[in-house]
This record gives C-alpha cells, structure tokens and sequence, in this order.
C-alpha cells in the first residue's frame, strides 16, 4: 500500500507532468508527420529539412536556455508567493528571448545559403533548404514568445493553457502541412515550402492563443505592462546570474550538437535521411521524460521557494530514482514497435528505413541512462537555482571525450553510421551521469533565490 505522503506525490506530479508530457508528445508527433509528409519528397527534401531545423534548433536552445533559468526563478517566486518577481522575470525573458529571435530572423532570410554549407556541402540540399529556411526563419519571434509564456504558466502550476494551444498548433500545422506541401483546395503544390510556411501560420497562432491566455488571467499575470519590465538593477543582476548560465550552457551543448550534425551530415543524403527519421521518432519517447523533468523543477522549486530545503532533496530523489525505470520501459515498447512504426512513414529507400530501425533500437538500449543527466541538470540542479554545474558536465564529457570520438570514427576511421550514435552516447552520458549523481548527493545545489533570502 503505498502512504499518503507518496499518494500526494504521484498524484501533484501526475498533475503536472502528464499535461506538459501531452504537449511534447503533440509536438514531437507533429515533427513526425511534418517528416512522414516531407518524405514523400525524396531523401535530398528530408536531408534538407533536417540540416535547415539544425539551425531552428539553436535558436530554440537559446530560448530554452532563458526560459530554463526563468524558471527557476519563478517557481521559486511562486513557493515564495512574490507575485511582483514573477511578472519581472517574465518581462526580463521575453525582452532577452525576442531580441535573440532577431538576430536569427535576420541570418536566415538573408544568409541560409552560408548557414546550411556549415553542415552539408551537396549542392542539391542547400538549395532545398534554403527555400525552407528563408520562411521558417520568421517563426522564430512566435517561437521566442511561445517558449516564455509555456514557461511562465507552467512554473505557476497552469500546465493545461499551454497543452491546449500546442493542440490547436498541431492541428493547424497538420491541415496545412498536407494542404500546402501537396496543393490541395485548389493551391498550388509548395514542396518544402509549403512545409515551413505551415509551421510559421501554426507557430503564430499558438502565440495568439497564449497571449489571449496571459492578458485575461486573474492572478499573477493581470498587472499594468509596466510591472513586467520594471526591472531595479539588483533584478537584472540576479536574473542574469541564474539565466545567463543557462543560456551559455545550452549554447555549449548545441554546438557541440551540431557538430554533431555537420559529421553525420557528411556521411550521405540517405544516412542522414535516415537520422532524421530517427530523430522525430526519438522525441516521441522524449516527452514523457520532459514531462518528468518539468513537474521536478517546478515542485523542487517551489517547495525550495517556501523554505523546505529537506523536503525539496526527497522530493528531487524520487524524481531522480524514477527517470532509468521510466527509460526501462519506453525504451522496451518502442523497441517492440519501432519498425511498424517506421512502416507508417513513405522512407524513400530501404537504406534509410533500415539505418533508422537500427538508430531507434540503440537508442532504446541506452535510454534508461540517457536521461538521468537530462532530470539532474535541468529539473533538479536548475530548479534549485545551481544553473553553472552543467556548463562543467558538457565541457568535460562531450568537449574532451564525445566530440573529439565522432568526428575521429566519422571523418577519418569512416566507421558506419550507428557506431557514431553509439560513440556519442558513450562519450557523453557515461561521464556526465557520474558527475551529476555526484554533484545531487552533496545537496549543494539547493540555493534559495527568493527575497525572503535577500
């Protein structure tokens, strides 16, 4: 039987997680039907799609480096009660958030030809993703302000706004996917950029819907807009201190990601097809670990906020014991299902098909370690206002072992393409699990950031 104390546990993070886990599952099923619907296009559309969202999903990181320490912040406010705090840090990260947006706005409607070289050099891919990337590159204000406001709600326990947006998000994207890409109702047939321009109408409502939500609530967020940006310089200092290291972690991370990507670009279009395929299959069973790692950082956080030091390590250890079980057993039924799954979708050749079968299999393998690093650093490091120890895990575990082992086994040893999954997967997550198991058993990272401290 279990007691009343777990009973409360399960069910607040069932609250939490099981929401936030739907959304990441939409999402991650809209990329997979933004790919199954690009497939039927080739392998050099699907390459191009993949190389082009490289640089989408750097600018994503940025946002998600400053909604990461914003919410640390805010959940912490919240336990706190200091409602004045959290319309500052939604302030302070929308202005930081929306200027990066366009800096990357601007580099890729003007210059997606130079990024994409980066990580491909076959001529009949850059121009593809070039036509991409010149539409998608304005999603990336709507995306900047979608990550802050999913952020804010969530850290104040209002997990369904954010499910119910991406749920109108997915279905607009959807609709319009198979309408633009193929030319239905009459349009012309868009090709790959009938993909993006779907994705930038779809981003952009789902900010419409957000913004309607944040200016009719009745609670944190019902304030003059002056007391969103009225930041004292003591404010800044600490919002900088928490959020900065964040955003130059996730910044670290995604070029090392990156190179990453430009390796295993450089293995072949129907390799990296493959990847790709791979990949909007992995994010699938991702989400329910991000469903995991936000319920911790925002219970964490807020019982940190409150001044419940002990009961935040028991709570971040529940989490923490919880994360290899939940990997044992979504890594089993995706094993199980993988190439049914992969059946569904229009692969263009039988390469591909069987290189991304295989991916999906190592990954399922690997996934009860993958993400105990994953629900250390971001739920329970971040949450309880430690945002620098990440930057000394990915500096140690992927700058000196993982990067250096895939671009060796991928440009010069010319090994095949699942050995350099499994090269960075060893190099990375073995090194950094340690670590962090290390750094969660000494209790120095719970730091209260509240005024209550001040």
């Amino acid at each position: 039987m279990i007691k009343g104390e777990n009973k409360g546990f399960f069910a607040n993070m069932a609250k939490l997680a099981l929401p936030i886990a739907m959304q990441q599952l939409l999402v991650s099923c809209a990329q997979l039907v933004d790919t199954a619907m690009v497939t039927g296009l080739g392998n050099v559309t699907v390459s191009a799609v993949g190389v082009s969202s490289r640089w989408i999903f750097l600018m994503n990181l940025f946002y998600f480096g400053i909604s990461s320490g914003t919410a640390a912040l805010i959940s912490q406010y919240w336990g706190a009660k200091e409602k004045s705090n959290i319309r500052r840090a939604c302030g302070a990260a929308m202005v930081f958030s929306l200027a990066i947006a366009c800096i990357f706005c601007f580099l890729m409607a003007t210059f997606p030809e130079q990024l994409i070289r980066v990580f491909s050099d076959e001529e009949p891919v850059i121009a593809e993703a070039a036509k991409y990337m010149r539409i998608i590159a304005f999603m990336g204000v709507f995306s900047a302000f979608n990550q802050i406001a999913c952020t804010v709600l969530r850290a104040t326990e209002k997990v369904n706004p954010p499910l119910f947006s991406s749920i109108a998000a997915v279905a607009i994207n959807t609709s319009l996917n198979y309408i633009f890409i193929y030319g239905k109702l009459g349009l012309p047939q868009m090709g790959i950029r009938g993909a993006a321009l779907a994705s930038l109408i779809s981003t952009a409502v789902q900010a419409i819907i957000l913004a309607i939500v944040m200016s009719t609530s009745k609670e944190v967020f019902k304030a003059p807009f002056i007391e969103f940006i009225s930041f004292s310089r003591t404010f800044i200092k600490k919002f900088i201190s928490v959020c900065m290291p964040v955003v130059f972690n996730e910044g670290i991370w995604a070029i090392g990601t990156n190179i990453y990507a430009m390796v295993f670009a450089r293995q072949g279009s129907e390799s990296y097809a493959g990847y790709t395929i791979f990949s909007s299959i992995e994010q699938i069973a991702f989400v329910f670990f991000v469903g995991i790692c936000h319920a911790c950082s925002i219970m964490t956080g807020k019982t940190i906020g409150e001044g419940r030091e002990n009961e935040a390590y028991k709570l971040a250890k529940k989490f923490v014991l919880m994360t290899p079980v939940i990997g044992i057993v979504t890594g089993s039924v995706l094993a199980v299902f993988r190439e049914p799954l992969l059946s569904l979708l229009n692969i263009e050749t039988q390469a591909a098909f069987d290189l991304a079968s295989k991916l999906i299999l190592i990954y399922c393998l690997w996934l009860p370690i993958r993400n105990i690093p994953y629900t250390l650093i971001v739920g329970t490091f971040r949450a309880g206002g430690d945002t620098k120890f990440g930057i000394v895990c990915d500096c140690l575990s992927m700058y000196l072992i993982g990067v250096p082992l895939v671009i060796y086994l991928g440009m010069v040893a010319k090994v095949e393409f699942h050995y350099l999954l499994i090269a960075m997967y060893l190099g990375e997550d073995l090194l950094k699990s340690v670590l962090s198991l290390i750094r969660f058993r000494s209790k120095k990272w719970i730091r209260n950031l509240t005024d209550k401290t001040a």
